[in-house]
């Protein structure tokens, strides 16, 4: 028998990540952690290629929300990280740093400040169809987010700053329609 122990990474939950970002911000209203969570996790989407936590995020009428996170919170104006059954301790220091960043961006946003903002965005516009139910809400699609915020990325200084976009410390990098990578492609290939 192999005595190695197996490194397995572990993904956060929502939970975790509300935990972290109310351990940081002391008391937010339910709208600001809802809308923070998925600003973490579309730009985990979109800088990081991969998702921050597993749950999904639901268009409701006043904008994204994790359904797991709002029961804990559900009833409160205000949440405390005691409201919240999560633990910070289990993100990684990349994770918090990641966290930092969204959160600097988008922390002193009123909540209703972020509810027109993500009303105003493409996933969430996309996604909602008027109902507020759990089982009539829409999830907003991982790839949504993903290609919305890549595009954001790219745009101009002053629609990047409309928009509150994190300043990550990262390499620049190209993002492309598959179409025009299809026409790339084929275009090297005929070159060949």
């Amino acid at each position: 028998m192999d005595n190695q122990k197996t490194i397995q990474s572990y993904q956060p939950t929502a939970s975790d990540v509300a935990k972290y970002l109310l351990e940081k911000k002391g008391t937010l209203t339910g709208f600001q952690l809802q809308k923070l969570l998925y600003y973490c996790q579309a730009w985990s989407l979109t800088v990081e290629d991969k998702p921050l936590f597993a749950e999904d995020i639901r268009a409701f009428e006043n904008g994204p929300d994790i359904t797991s996170v709002s029961m804990q919170h559900q009833g409160r104006y205000y949440v405390h990280a005691s409201n919240i059954t999560g633990d910070s301790d289990k993100l990684s220091a990349s994770e918090r740093v990641f966290i930092d960043e969204v959160l600097d961006a988008y922390g002193k946003l009123t909540g209703d400040q972020l509810v027109e903002l993500t009303h105003q965005e493409g996933p969430w516009r996309q996604a909602f169809n008027g109902h507020t139910s759990m089982s009539a809400s829409a999830v907003i699609s991982k790839d949504s987010m993903r290609a919305y915020y890549a595009r954001l990325l790219t745009s101009s200084n002053e629609h990047q700053k409309r928009h509150h976009v994190p300043e990550f410390d990262l390499p620049k990098r190209m993002y492309v329609t598959s179409r025009d990578y299809d026409w790339l492609l084929s275009y090297l290939d005929e070159e060949e």
